[in-house]
């Protein structure tokens, strides 16, 4: 049999956690499919286009000498 708990400090440590946890989950589930999700950029997509047309670092070596 179990006994009670006399000491709530890691109770309350461990609930702190997991109210910050799923409270980020939240923000950031509100943040993509809010209201205002509509102002975000996929800057993956605009670097890449970058490099489609050869601006993306601000260099205007030829290709060819570009590694990645």
């Amino acid at each position: 049999m179990l006994g009670t708990i006399k000491d709530p400090t890691l109770f309350l440590l461990l609930g702190s956690v997991g109210i910050l946890l799923f409270g980020s989950i939240g923000y950031g589930i509100y943040t993509t499919v809010g209201p205002s999700s509509y102002k975000l950029r996929d800057t993956i997509k605009e670097h890449a286009r970058m490099h489609e047309l050869g601006i993306a670092h601000g260099h205007n070596h030829n290709e060819a000498d570009h590694i990645h």
